[in-house]
């Protein structure tokens, strides 16, 4: 069971100005909120260990089970988590098998970006989409979300693998919902109709088609959000 709870992070205090927000925060979480020069930064990184803290509670689990793989990737045993934050959100995707995520704010696409890293056919898909920012995001944030999954991240060319969209239709039952969010701090009085499927896409790697699928979403009408499974 593939779960995404999503928390807003604008509304948090500042942990600089109120350490007491991380009081039952992991010393490594505390120390990586710090590290953060800018208050929305820090926020979204309290945000991210908080969706963390909250995640391994409802697992039965805490920070304390958490153990970083040879990768450096966080896991725990017999769950695994992935966690994201951009712009005024957080948001962390739990399984009980490997799991990535991803959540970008759509704004206007960066094509030094885009023809630097995506391959051809990426490019292509793009510049044939009627929303050209949000399929660049959805190519993005499919890239990142994979990466993530495999704990590889930067350390993974991008000329190693290729995105191929709508590979399949249906939405995935109960992964983002209403239940599923966690609204704590978010200024909006309902959740409903805030996450709008999108799709999902393929992986190929090196020419071979990867066993994960990935769904996205647009959440807030401006953020896009990937998770690989």
């Amino acid at each position: 069971m593939v779960k995404c709870h999503i928390r807003e992070c604008e509304s948090l205090e500042d942990p600089m100005k109120s350490p007491k927000v991380m009081s039952d925060l992991s010393d490594i979480r505390r120390e990586a909120i710090m590290k953060y020069k800018m208050e929305a930064d820090r926020k979204r990184s309290l945000a991210a260990g908080l969706l963390i803290r909250d995640a391994l509670i409802e697992q039965g689990k805490s920070q304390d089970d958490i153990v970083i793989t040879d990768k450096g990737r966080p896991t725990v045993d017999g769950m695994d988590f992935n966690v994201s934050h951009s712009g005024r959100y957080a948001v962390i995707a739990t399984s009980q098998d490997k799991v990535g995520c991803d959540i970008e704010h759509v704004k206007d696409r960066n094509y030094s970006v885009a023809k630097r890293y995506f391959t051809e056919d990426e490019l292509a898909w793009i510049e044939n989409a009627n929303n050209k920012e949000e399929a660049f995001y959805r190519i993005w944030t499919a890239r990142e979300s994979y990466s993530k999954l495999t704990g590889e991240g930067i350390l993974l060319e991008f000329n190693k693998y290729e995105i191929r969209p709508e590979a399949r239709a249906l939405e995935p039952k109960g992964i983002i919902d209403e239940q599923a969010l966690i609204k704590e701090g978010n200024p909006r009085e309902s959740a409903h109709n805030e996450a709008r499927y999108l799709g999902s896409c393929e992986v190929i790697r090196e020419g071979h088609k990867q066993d994960y699928i990935i769904h996205q979403w647009l959440y807030d009408k401006e953020y896009i959000i990937s998770i690989c499974f």
